[in-house]
């Protein structure tokens, strides 16, 4: 038996209120014993040589290129981590530093400091302090799960009403599969498709936020004039030219999701340098692009199994912290995934879907700010998380 009682706690205000800190240091306290880690990419030897003695001088470390020290590499990245406190630290000094490192002091405080911005779609307000889930509804014949169950509106409208009943915050309706290797569908097809169903949902439940999961921009403009506030763009505007314009246009919420190639194509031996990295950069400079155009509110999707292997959809997973330092809220679309049936070696529905709750809560704890998913029941303990 141990003379000490010893055990791990996490760094909240009650933990400190009940050691008997003084109140007026409990901020501090809390600052003083959070810790985060951030990659810093591209900086030169001086530059790299300066914030690493900076760290040191705030009582932390900076992890460099070995050969930083001697300048014989044009650019290094560097592992920084440290307390909250630290980085505050960190930053108070770096602002009194030359090589551009005020505005590195700048880019590291809105990183750690700055919250995602609320947004406020409908009637409700999306303020990213709990995981929200979207249900998925699917009126295809081919979708890679329920393709052909909800073809006829009575059958839509039942699921919808389920998805919603169940705890949905948000359904997403889809006219078009994406899986791998679907073939395209034309937009007079797929708004014949959807425009029914999403005027029954929305005459039933006139406040619950919608979504269409389109990548074409006549779909999304005729979805978005009878009611959808969402467009969830597989492509990310690429598809289609005119998808941020329509988008900007009608103030819609806009989905950038990232994928290598297109649903015909994206399996065929998709190839990274650095995965996480390669998406990060390319969900950043998309955002950039559809905000240019005049579009507010932006949602970024890694696309787990948008031109993926089962290790890179994993590694996505794992990392999934890395996408919140791009500040926009961040959606995983996970559920039933072929990742899931290789990793699983199983097609059974109800196996798939207890794989995707254990995922659901793991991104959840990671941060994941909305969870599209197919079974809304079996995410109700996700609402647990609105009181941790």
């Amino acid at each position: 038996m141990s003379e000490f009682d010893i055990k791990f706690v996490t760094p909240e205000k009650k933990i400190f209120e009940e050691t008997g800190v003084e109140k007026s240091f409990l901020q501090g306290a809390i600052k003083q014993h959070s810790f985060r880690t951030l990659k810093i990419s591209n900086l030169t030897c001086a530059q790299a040589n300066i914030l690493k003695q900076t760290a040191i001088s705030c009582g932390t470390d900076c992890s460099v290129h070995r050969e930083t020290i001697t300048g014989r590499i044009g650019q290094t990245d560097c592992i920084l981590s440290g307390s909250l406190r630290e980085f505050e630290k960190i930053n108070e000094k770096l602002l009194h530093q030359p090589l551009k490192l005020k505005i590195l002091a700048q880019e590291i405080s809105e990183i750690i400091f700055e919250k995602v911005k609320p947004i406020k779609i409908r009637n409700t307000n999306f303020d990213w302090s709990k995981p929200y889930i979207m249900g998925i509804l699917n009126v295809t014949p081919d979708s890679f799960s329920d393709g052909g169950c909800y073809l006829e509106i009575n059958s839509a409208f039942n699921r919808a009403k389920e998805l919603i009943e169940y705890g949905a915050d948000i359904v997403d309706i889809g006219g078009e599969s994406t899986r791998p290797y679907a073939e395209p569908v034309s937009p007079e097809e797929e708004i014949s498709r959807i425009l029914p169903v999403i005027r029954c949902i929305r005459a039933a439940y006139p406040d619950i936020p919608l979504s269409i999961d389109t990548r074409n921009s006549k779909t999304a403009f005729a979805a978005l004039k009878s009611g959808i506030d969402i467009v969830n763009d597989v492509s990310a505007g690429e598809w289609d030219e005119d998808m941020f314009n329509v988008c900007a246009k009608e103030k819609a919420v806009i989905v950038l999701c990232h994928s290598q190639g297109t649903p015909e194509n994206m399996q065929d031996n998709p190839v990274y340098e650095n995965c996480t990295d390669e998406i990060i950069d390319y969900l950043k400079n998309r955002a950039n692009a559809a905000f240019a155009t005049g579009i507010e509110n932006i949602i970024i999707d890694p696309g787990i199994g948008f031109g993926k292997t089962v290790e890179q959809n994993l590694e996505i997973i794992k990392n999934t912290e890395a996408f919140l330092s791009l500040k926009l809220p961040l959606l995983v679309g996970h559920s039933r995934k072929n990742f899931l049936k290789q990793s699983l070696l199983t097609e059974r529905i109800n196996e798939l879907d207890e794989a995707t709750a254990v995922l659901s809560s793991y991104l959840a704890m990671k941060g994941t700010n909305i969870l599209r998913v197919h079974n809304v029941k079996a995410h109700q303990a996700i609402r647990l998380f609105d009181r941790l």
